[in-house]
């Protein structure tokens, strides 16, 4: 996304990938297009005040709406489509937080409006609730085509692309910067890095994320008997467990539960601790949805988390690194990527707006 609106503007950018592109975080997520920056604006508000709270929340919708519109215009063949979505208050959930929280964003004006059990029920078909939260206007796309398409969108208006050429090095001095490669070096004004978190490129910026995984499963299809009984498939369903859990449907009928995030573990540990977390998605989705009990899981994964201690994604400069900008703590949500593009097009510009300031690292140091 970076790299094309910077093609875009009329820029040259070069993007390096390490590996093949999508095939990290961005291509493993679950294709939910969220217009909240976090799952509570009140402990955002709590953490980084009101100003940036607003800030974060009034940009990631904007951002999901602006970025709905740039694939249609660019013909992105994402499977991107509009979904209504709620945070439900099921089983143990604290009720009184929810509501609370919907007090607090509709004061601030922010997209959250109070659901009566009864709504909650018809809107997701979830009857064992105490009411939720009404979210804004939400998506759902296939994140691994929507990398492609961008990346294909950029390469045509220009940009270059290497995929197998990870940087081991980035040094820069009073006026550029530079990137070592196996290969050789590359002397740039800029150099951006969107890699969702701080590699060991800036092991000083891990201090600002907590580094976690979550485990996503897609179940097998669907019956259209069970389908019934579930939430509507234009539906994402996001309950207020601690972590959450987010339920959303594919085109092919098949229901995709993300969550249980936890520490991250090793590539040998990964098959057995995939098992596990693919066995407990299924069993806490049928604890909400006891129809889907039958229904067998198709494809356990995992993707890596970076977040923020206030929640937010971090886009923009960091004085500790002259000539480099940053996209860091997206969760790979395509809303945030977007976000953070824009507002590295701008300080690329010199062109900012003023809610840029509570989107970068200044507003943690």
């Amino acid at each position: 996304m970076t790299a094309h609106a910077c093609a875009a503007a009329g820029m040259a950018p070069l993007l390096l990938e390490a590996e093949r592109l999508g095939l990290g975080g961005s291509g493993h997520a679950s294709g939910i297009v969220a217009t909240e920056a976090s799952a509570s604006f009140r402990d955002f508000e709590a953490a980084a005040g009101r100003r940036a709270a607003r800030a974060h929340f009034d940009q990631t919708r904007r951002a999901a709406l602006d970025l709905a519109a740039t694939v249609r215009r660019l013909g992105i063949k994402a499977q991107m489509a509009g979904a209504g979505a709620f945070r439900v208050a099921a089983f143990d959930a604290p009720v009184k937080v929810l509501r609370r929280e919907a007090d607090e964003r509709r004061g601030a004006g922010i997209d959250g409006a109070w659901q009566t059990p009864a709504a909650i029920a018809r809107a997701t078909g979830l009857e064992a609730t105490d009411g939720g939260v009404k979210l804004g206007a939400w998506a759902v796309c296939d994140p691994f085509r929507m990398v492609l398409g961008f990346a294909a969108a950029a390469a045509a208006r220009g940009a270059e692309i290497f995929e197998r050429s990870p940087v081991t090095k980035v040094t820069f001095d009073r006026k550029r910067a530079t990137v070592v490669t196996a290969r050789g070096r590359i002397v740039a004004a800029h150099v951006v890095h969107c890699t969702g978190e701080p590699t060991t490129l800036v092991r000083a910026l891990v201090r600002h994320f907590h580094l976690s995984q979550r485990s996503l499963v897609a179940s097998a299809a669907v019956p259209a008997k069970v389908r019934k009984a579930m939430s509507p498939v234009d539906t994402v369903v996001i309950d207020a467990d601690t972590p959450p859990h987010r339920i959303r449907w594919t085109d092919d009928h098949r229901v995709v539960v993300s969550g249980a995030d936890g520490p991250r573990v090793s590539a040998r540990q990964m098959e057995k601790h995939l098992v596990q977390r693919t066995g407990q998605l299924m069993y806490e989705l049928s604890r909400l949805y006891p129809d889907v009990s039958g229904v067998m899981p198709a494809y356990g994964w995992s993707m890596p988390l970076a977040l923020s201690a206030d929640g937010g994604l971090y886009a923009g400069s960091h004085r500790n690194f002259p000539h480099q900008l940053f996209a860091f703590g997206t969760a790979h949500d395509p809303a945030r990527a977007f976000l953070a593009s824009r507002v590295i097009l701008r300080a690329l510009q010199e062109s900012p707006i003023s809610e840029d300031q509570y989107l970068g690292f200044a507003r943690a140091l």
